[in-house]
C-alpha cells in the first residue's frame, strides 16, 4: 500500500510539473518575440545618430499602420529628405524582415487565444471549420503554402505579414509554417524593394 501511494504521489507531482511547464512554455511563447524586437529596436537606435533615430522611429511606427507598407516606407527610409539622412540598407532591410516575422510569430502562435473567441460564437464557428476543411484540399496539392507565400511577396495594399498570418491559421496552417512563409516572403519582396530603390536591378538590367 505504500509502495502504491509513494507512486501516486509521484505521479501527480510528475503532472503538476508537466502543468507548469506548459503554461511556462506559452509564457515564453508569448514574450519572446517582444523581447526580441525590444533588443533590435534599442541596438539599433543606439547606432545611429539622433537625427536619423528620430526618422528610423518616425517611419517604422508608420509601417504598422495602412495605407504604408514595404513600397513607401524602404524609398522614404533609404532616401535622405525631409525626415532625415538616408538609413542604411541593412538596417531598412533587416527591420522590416524582423517586424514582419515577430507580428507574425506573436499572432501565429498565440492563435488559440482568436479560436477561444471563434469557438464561443456560432457563425464564426461553422465558417472557421469550413475553411479548414476547405484548405485540406489545397494542402494535398501543396498549393496552399504557395498561394499564402505568393501573397505575401506580392506587394499589394492589405498583403503583408499580419494579414498572411491571419489568412494562414484561419486555414489551419500551422503556426511554425505560418512564420517560415512569412519570413520567407518577408526576405525576398523587401531584397526586391532595396535592390530597386539602390537601382542594382537597373545596373543588372544594362549589363544583360
Amino acid at each position: 500500500m505504500k509502495i502504491q501511494k509513494i507512486i501516486n504521489e509521484a505521479y501527480e507531482q510528475i503532472y503538476k510539473i508537466r502543468h507548469n511547464l506548459a503554461y511556462l512554455y506559452k509564457f515564453l511563447i508569448f514574450i519572446t518575440p517582444f523581447l526580441t524586437v525590444a533588443f533590435y529596436f534599442a541596438f539599433i537606435f543606439d547606432y545611429l545618430p539622433p537625427d536619423a533615430a528620430a526618422k528610423y522611429g518616425a517611419l517604422t511606427l508608420a509601417y504598422f499602420f495602412p495605407p504604408a507598407g514595404k513600397e513607401s516606407v524602404i524609398p522614404l527610409m533609404l532616401t535622405e529628405n525631409s525626415l532625415g539622412p538616408a538609413l542604411p540598407a541593412w538596417v531598412v532591410g533587416s527591420t522590416i524582415v524582423i517586424m514582419d516575422a515577430i507580428s507574425s510569430a506573436i499572432i501565429a502562435y498565440n492563435w488559440w487565444f482568436a479560436e477561444l473567441i471563434i469557438f464561443h460564437i456560432p457563425f464564426l464557428d461553422r465558417g472557421y471549420r469550413w475553411l479548414q476543411r476547405k484548405a485540406e484540399k489545397f494542402k494535398k496539392k501543396k498549393l496552399l503554402t504557395v498561394s499564402l507565400l505568393l501573397f505575401m511577396i506580392i506587394p499589394f495594399q492589405g498583403t503583408g505579414g499580419i494579414s498572411t498570418t491571419i489568412i494562414a491559421r484561419l486555414l489551419g496552417v500551422k503556426a511554425r509554417k505560418t512564420v517560415f512563409i512569412v519570413i520567407a516572403g518577408s526576405i525576398i519582396t523587401t531584397s526586391i524593394w532595396i535592390l530597386w530603390w539602390l537601382g542594382f536591378l537597373n545596373f543588372l538590367r544594362s549589363i544583360f
